[in-house]
């Protein structure tokens, strides 16, 4: 074989590769990245006093801005056994539920299955199809994931998927608060709200969570 002709089908070969791998990704792109755009934030209350959130704030609370600059207060933290739980208010109405996980056991929830903190900002956190927070009858419209597992480095206040149900038109969206100290006990924190969508996304893992790493969901 000539050396024109070795050049030429070398030349051939990548381009097919490339043109695979960047339809690949485009078509992930429109399939998982384009929908989130749909979603809209549920804003749930779990009070119903409408200055819940000055009311929190005005309490012996703790506080923080988020990136997307919404204040976001919470309260004391209510006692389940090593497991704490708190509810968090926002300046822009949204609601949330708080877990604080001892650090050296947090296991996450829905498709975190295990959170190790390298500091007090940054964690790594490993997805995976195997944890055991998921329902044994899993509610109406959630698909059981396929065997998967990854990791991800997150820091404070990265924002993500972890969960996808209601035939894709509702997701769970977990944000990450780092590691907390509360009364000389550390803790890995993260909160969760949910967003739904008329339109809705294939509830395929990892790919939805994958995806939904950097997009702004407004919180």
């Amino acid at each position: 074989m000539n050396t024109n002709l070795l050049l030429a089908v070398s030349a051939v070969t990548v381009g097919a590769v490339l043109f695979s791998v960047n339809y690949a990704a485009i078509s992930d792109f429109y399939a998982y990245s384009v929908p989130y755009n749909d979603f809209a934030v549920v804003h749930m209350a779990y009070s119903s006093d409408p200055d819940s959130f000055q009311m929190t704030k005005q309490q012996d609370s703790v506080c923080f801005v988020s990136p997307s600059n919404n204040e976001y207060c919470y309260g004391s933290l209510r006692g389940m056994g090593d497991f704490k739980i708190s509810y968090i208010t926002g300046s822009n109405g949204i609601d949330g539920e708080m877990h604080f996980e001892p650090v050296g056991r947090a296991t996450g929830y829905w498709a975190m299955g295990k959170i190790v903190p390298i500091s007090e900002t940054v964690g790594v956190i490993t997805f995976s199809d195997t944890d055991n927070l998921y329902p044994d009858e899993p509610l109406p419209g959630s698909s059981t994931p396929e065997e998967f597992e990854f990791t991800k480095t997150v820091e404070r206040y990265d924002t993500f998927v972890a969960n996808c149900r209601y035939y894709g038109k509702v997701i769970d969206i977990v944000q990450y608060l780092g590691v907390v100290t509360v009364e000389g006990a550390d803790y890995v924190v993260t909160w969760h709200v949910h967003a739904e969508s008329e339109r809705g996304i294939p509830c395929k893992y990892p790919e939805i969570i994958k995806h939904s790493f950097g997009h702004d969901f407004g919180i």
